[in-house]
C-alpha cells in the first residue's frame, strides 16, 4: 500500500480538530451534570488551587506505574521550591524481586513503598506525606480514597477495595516511621495542576500524555480541580489501524482515546500500518521509544540500518522516508487530539468568549520526548480557536512542560491538607 494512502488516515483538518473540541466539551458538560452519555468522566479531587506561599518540608511519593519515586521537598513559597531528595526504583527487578505480581502481599508491596519513604526522611523528624497514585479511585475527601481495580500490569491482591493510605501508614508504622503521617491522595494528573499552579501564573488545566493519557482542570463552580479521564472518550472516528489495536488490546471497546495517543499504544498503531505497507503479516513488536527514535533520526543510513535489526527484514532505501512519514502522521495524530482536548476544556471554561492568557500544564514522554510534538499541539489549538480554515483568531494558551509535576504536586497537596485541618 502506498504511504500517502496510510498517512492520510491520520491527518486531522483544521474543521476535524474543531469538531472534536465542541463535542469534548459537550461530553465534559454531561459528565458534570451527570447526564447519560457521557464518555468522559467529572471525579472531584476534593482539592482547590494552591496560592503559591505554601510552605514547609513535606514527603512526596510517586506510585503511578512500574517505577515509583519518592522525594523529600522543601516548599519555599513565592512559588519556589527545592527537591532536597529524590530517589527512585523499579518494583520488578529481575532475578531480584517483583512487587507487581500476584504472588506478593499486599504487606509487602506496600512495605516495599515505606522503605522508600524512609530513605528521603532525614532522621527522626516529623513529617506531613503527600501520595500521586496514579488508579481507579473511590473517594470522599482528599486524604484517602479506595482502589477500584489495580491497571498497568499490577496484579497484587489485597488491595483492591482497600484504603490506600491508610495501608501505606500501616507499612509506615511496620518499618519504625511513625513520625510520617499520609495526609493527601491525589492522582498524577491533578499533581501535575497543583505543582504547575504553584510555580505558574495563570494555569487552570493540566494534561499528561505518557504511557496513558489523561487530562484535568479547575472547576471554578465547584472550586477544585476535575478528573476527566480523557482517555475513555469515545468521539472519534477510528480507522482500520485503531480497531486492530483495540481487538487486541485487554480491554477491546474501552479507553478509545487513549488508544489512539498514548505511549502505551501508538507504537502498535505503527507496527499495524507496516503489516499494511510491507504486504507482510508480521513484525516484530517494538516500543514508542525506538519508534520515535527511528522518525527524528536524521541520517538515512543509520535508519534504514535500525529499521532492519528492529523489525528482522531488509528495508530498501526508497522505502526509509515512506514508513518514516507514517510514524510522524501518527505522531501528530496524538500530539493534535490533545491540542483538541485541550481546546475542549477552554471551551467549557470560557465559551465562546476570549481565553485569558495561560499556560497548560504537560507531562508525559510522548509530549516531553517526541520531536515536535508540543508544536503540533500548539498549532492544533490555535486552529481549534478558530472556525473552518480561518486563523484570524489568535489564542494566547500554550503547553509548558512541567518537571517533577507528580513529586511537588504531591507535597503541594500535602501542604493543603495541613492548611484545612
Amino acid at each position: 500500500m502506498d504511504w500517502m494512502n496510510i498517512a492520510r488516515y491520520f491527518y486531522l483538518t483544521d474543521e476535524r480538530l474543531q469538531q472534536i473540541s465542541r463535542d469534548f466539551a459537550d461530553d465534559m458538560e454531561r459528565a458534570l451534570q451527570g447526564k447519560p452519555g457521557a464518555t468522559v468522566s467529572a471525579l472531584k479531587s476534593y482539592v482547590s488551587l494552591p496560592g503559591g506561599e505554601e510552605r514547609g518540608v513535606y514527603l512526596a511519593l510517586d506510585f503511578g506505574g512500574t517505577n515509583v519515586r519518592a522525594a523529600r521537598i522543601r516548599l519555599l513559597g513565592r512559588h519556589c521550591y527545592l527537591i532536597e531528595k529524590k530517589i527512585c526504583q523499579p518494583l520488578r527487578m529481575a532475578g531480584q524481586y517483583d512487587y507487581l505480581s500476584s504472588s506478593t502481599t499486599a504487606g509487602e508491596l506496600f512495605d516495599f513503598l515505606a522503605r522508600l519513604v524512609g530513605q528521603v526522611a532525614h532522621g527522626h523528624q516529623a513529617y506531613t506525606l503527600g501520595h500521586t497514585f496514579s488508579f481507579a479511585l473511590e473517594r470522599q475527601d482528599l486524604r484517602d480514597g479506595r482502589l477500584l481495580s489495580w491497571s498497568k500490569e499490577i496484579a497484587v491482591p489485597g488491595v483492591e477495595g482497600q484504603f490506600i493510605n491508610k495501608l501505606l501508614k500501616q507499612a509506615l508504622v511496620r518499618q519504625g516511621l511513625t513520625n510520617i503521617e499520609p495526609a493527601a491522595l491525589v492522582n498524577d494528573t491533578t499533581a501535575l495542576l497543583l505543582s504547575a499552579v504553584y510555580t505558574l501564573e495563570r494555569v487552570r488545566m493540566g494534561l499528561v500524555c505518557g504511557t496513558g493519557f489523561n487530562a484535568c482542570y479547575y472547576e471554578p463552580a465547584w472550586d477544585m480541580i476535575v478528573n476527566l479521564e480523557a482517555g475513555d472518550y469515545g468521539g472519534l472516528i477510528r480507522n482500520r489501524w485503531d480497531k486492530a489495536v483495540d481487538a487486541r488490546s485487554a480491554q477491546p471497546g474501552w479507553h478509545r482515546m487513549e488508544k489512539m495517543v498514548s505511549g502505551a499504544y501508538v507504537a502498535e498503531i505503527f507496527q499495524q500500518t507496516l503489516l499494511s505497507y510491507f504486504k507482510t503479516r508480521q513484525i516484530p513488536d517494538f516500543s514508542t521509544a525506538a519508534m520515535n527514535d527511528i522518525i527524528s533520526c536524521d541520517n538515512d543510513k543509520q535508519c534504514r540500518l535500525k529499521m532492519g535489526q528492529l523489525w528482522k527484514r531488509i528495508v530498501r532505501p526508497d522505502e526509509v522516508h515512506p514508513v518514516r512519514n507514517i510514524g510522524a502522521a501518527i505522531f501528530v495524530r496524538a500530539a493534535q487530539l490533545a491540542g483538541a482536548v485541550s481546546c475542549g476544556i477552554l471551551r467549557h471554561l470560557y465559551g465562546d468568549g476570549t481565553v485569558p492568557p495561560q499556560s497548560v500544564a504537560v507531562d508525559g514522554s510522548l509530549l516531553e520526548h517526541v520531536r515536535g510534538a508540543l508544536f503540533m499541539m500548539e498549532d492544533a489549538m490555535q486552529a481549534c480557536q478558530n472556525e473552518g480554515v480561518s486563523r484570524d483568531k489568535q489564542l494566547y494558551a500554550a503547553p509548558v512542560l512541567i518537571k517533577d509535576g507528580p513529586l511537588v504536586g504531591a507535597a503541594v497537596a500535602a501542604a493543603m491538607a495541613v492548611e484545612k485541618r
